[in-house]
């Protein structure tokens, strides 16, 4: 499973990638939403996991790209500290397959991203 990582907050980051590198995945990791979308190009990663704000890009625009591409089926995960109902339901018209609100559980969210990529 190649992992694509976009969360600019430096310790959650190395959390995750750590995570998720331990249950065999190959994890791909931006800290901006530009270098997310430049990773996801030319990479193609089975499944995102993006938070929403993040500097230059956030996480709106990712998934907005993500579903404009050749590569739309691909199965996002979004990853945000917000519980603001309009804001999710944004996300959901926007084209994610799953919200996750931060604090979350470590397991959990391995757990939903494989599947999605099982679902897709």
């Amino acid at each position: 499973m190649k992992v694509l990582i976009a969360e600019d907050e430096p310790l959650l980051r190395k959390l995750l990638i750590d995570k998720f590198s331990r249950n065999d995945c190959t994890v791909i990791s931006a800290e901006n939403g530009l270098d997310a979308i430049e990773s996801f190009d030319n990479l193609q990663p089975d499944v995102v996991i993006t938070d929403l704000n993040m500097p230059y890009a956030g996480g709106q625009e990712l998934i907005l790209h993500i579903r404009e591409s050749k590569f739309a089926g691909t199965p996002i995960l979004v990853l945000s500290g917000t519980s603001n109902e309009h804001t999710i339901n944004d996300v959901f018209r926007l084209g994610a397959n799953d919200f996750v609100e931060k604090p979350f559980r470590m397991n959990e969210l391995l757990l939903r991203a494989q599947r999605l990529i099982h679902l897709n």
